[in-house]
């Protein structure tokens, strides 16, 4: 019986230790989950057609961001942008330009500068009342995150090449970032 009675003992005891230490990992584990910031923000642009496209400029908002760290160095971010134009005579227009791009940051520390690469699919189109038309296109692009306010927020500028059809763009983005944590 004295016998039974310790291997009971030793039982309720691996019984707790266990469940304390499940219970640690599981706070661990959603700690490092919550850490993982969101990153939105906007950019200003100037595109420079290598083709026969020309040159555009748009500032202050070329696209809106948001992206979504899934590691210390990699983030996934979905980003886009719609103009609309109403002229006098004629019908609208609308452009848009929506896409996807992962970024690698070579620091894993956002409170110094980060230097990333960035490849991006993005699909972009116009639509006219009568007609619509739209391309995939992707890109790679490399810049530099320089952090403000302990992380919280950060200035990035972007050099990019983009190529959709037979038009190929050099880009250069100028934005700010804001991060949730």
């Amino acid at each position: 019986m004295r016998r039974l009675r310790q291997v009971g003992v030793v039982l309720g005891l691996l019984l707790v230790a266990t469940s304390v230490a499940s219970a640690q990992r599981t706070t661990t584990r959603s700690a490092a989950q919550a850490a993982k910031p969101w990153e939105f923000g906007f950019d200003a642009g100037l595109a420079l057609g290598l083709d026969d496209q020309g040159t555009s400029l748009s500032i202050p908002l070329q696209n809106v961001r948001a992206g979504y760290h899934t590691s210390d160095v990699l983030s996934i971010e979905p980003f886009g942008a719609i103009q609309y134009f109403d002229p006098e005579v004629g019908d609208g227009v609308t452009l848009y330009n929506l896409g996807v791009g992962g970024l690698y940051h070579f620091s894993t520390s956002r409170t110094a500068t980060q230097l990333y690469v960035r490849p991006f699919l993005m699909l972009a189109g116009i639509s006219t009342s009568g007609a619509s038309d739209s391309e995939i296109g992707g890109g790679i692009g490399a810049g530099m995150k320089w952090p403000r306010l302990n992380g919280r927020m950060a200035m990035r500028g972007e050099v990019n090449l983009t190529a959709i059809s037979d038009a190929t763009a050099l880009n250069f983005l100028f934005g700010l970032s804001f991060f949730t944590r």
